[in-house]
């Protein structure tokens, strides 16, 4: 099946990844399901269509995950692939000083979100005889890499990798492919606000702040979203691919 026979459901939406995938995937696809915290005139001009309809939710409460999964198969019959990219480091403190209640807020949003999601798109995907589905977690290059003050981060990430690897693990038998994209810093729009920011708060110059972030990649450039789109549209295909992570860190070592 080519991508316009393919009903599917993109979490954190509104996010800068998950932007840039929905304005991606829009129109190529026989139906995208977005899903993400902010209104959709909030963060893009596309609107509401045949083939793309946008679900506001806070996906940290499972009823919420259990309603979007149920509306999608009522509305549209059937699952066939999970892009989730919600995530956030949150909060930047070591160990020592990090505050207990802001670790659980990490570890819900980068593992407990992606672990329900995986749970319900198991059940409907295997509903999808023959064809099974696809699922694709965005990680990151925290889960192997020591990011400063990131602790709780790296930690749900590499759990993330684990999930990853158990569900693809238990969902082969159904015929559904459980991967994951493991970037380096990402250059949203968010993020180069970010940089923005940290510029004017340390006097340093924004290309000072970009050459010490890309000073570990073997590649000295900047990677975009779209530079990862050719590896998304594989890992949301794939037949022959399942349980692996790979990484997109332009030779970060």
């Amino acid at each position: 099946m080519e991508l316009s026979d393919k009903i599917v459901l993109l979490t954190g939406a509104s996010g800068g990844i998950g932007k840039s995938l929905l304005e991606h995937l829009n129109g190529n696809v026989k139906v995208l399901v977005g899903s993400g915290r902010k209104n959709l005139h909030d963060f893009t001009r596309i609107k509401e269509s045949e083939k793309f309809n946008y679900i506001p939710m806070d996906l940290i409460s499972e009823d919420n995950i259990k309603f979007l999964f149920s509306y999608i198969v009522e509305e549209y019959g059937k699952l066939d692939i999970l892009i989730n990219t919600i995530g956030g480091s949150l909060l930047s403190r070591p160990i020592e000083e990090y505050p207990i209640e802001e670790y659980d807020k990490v570890l819900d949003i980068n593992l407990k979100i992606a672990f329900m999601l995986t749970k319900e798109s198991i059940k409907f995907m295997k509903r999808n005889v023959h064809s099974g589905g696809n699922i694709l977690h965005f990680v990151s290059s925290s889960s192997k890499d020591v990011a400063d003050n990131k602790a709780p981060y790296g930690i749900a990430k590499a759990g993330l990798e684990a999930l990853i690897k158990y569900s693809a693990y238990e969902a082969a038998k159904y015929n559904i492919k459980v991967n994951g994209i493991s970037p380096t810093y990402v250059f949203t729009e968010r993020h180069e606000k970010e940089i923005e920011v940290q510029s004017r708060r340390t006097g340093k110059s924004i290309s000072e702040i970009e050459e010490t972030m890309m000073s570990g990649q073997l590649l000295k450039r900047k990677l975009y979203p779209e530079d990862i789109f050719p590896l998304v549209k594989l890992l949301i295909q794939t037949e022959v691919i399942t349980g692996k992570v790979y990484d997109c860190t332009l030779g970060k070592t």
